[in-house]
């Protein structure tokens, strides 16, 4: 479990979404757990499947915690423009 915990607090980005999610969200999530983690790297695409389960996890979550992290850094500074 110890290996678990240090992931998803390492990863958290990635895990902890419960803050920026409302219930069904959350219900979706939990739900679906990993399956979504794998979604989000195959970008949809079911035939990248069995090459991204190939990957080491920590590099497929450290991929996978940047682009959350450039997907809002981006809305930010598009939001920013806005107003």
């Amino acid at each position: 479990m110890e290996f678990r915990e240090r992931v998803c607090e390492d990863f958290a980005v990635i895990f902890n979404t419960e803050a920026e999610e409302d219930t069904r969200g959350n219900e979706f999530t939990n739900k679906w757990g990993w399956f979504g983690v794998m979604y989000r790297l195959t970008g949809g695409d079911f035939s990248k499947l069995e090459a991204i389960t190939e990957r080491p996890l920590l590099e497929a979550l450290t991929w996978l915690s940047y682009e959350i992290d450039l997907n809002e850094t981006q809305k930010a500074n598009y939001e920013h423009r806005r107003n």
